[in-house]
């Protein structure tokens, strides 16, 4: 495969993940989830910046997102301490 074509996979499999958020957002809410629809709007976002490099402005606001989600409901998971503190694995 050659890096066109990864990068073609690339951009299509992150904008299938942003559009799977929104329909997990959609199915939440009809169904009354409000935590579920909450992770889906903080996740959402962020494919888009994946493929860019990040302005000051583009940092705040994965940020903003993160940590709304996270102080609304304490997640295990603390995604703004993922973001700026800790390395992803290797292997997830």
């Amino acid at each position: 495969m050659n890096a066109t074509e990864h990068d073609l996979i690339r951009k299509r499999l992150l904008y299938i993940l942003h559009l799977g958020f929104v329909e997990v957002r959609k199915l939440a809410h009809a169904d009354g989830n409000e935590r579920i629809a909450d992770l889906a709007d903080a996740l959402e976002l962020l494919p888009r910046f994946v493929d860019k490099e990040c302005s000051e402005e583009d940092l705040e606001l994965i940020r903003f997102v993160l940590k709304n989600y996270q102080d609304k409901h304490q997640s295990n998971c603390d995604f703004p301490a993922r973001f700026d503190k800790y390395d992803a694995p290797e292997r997830y």
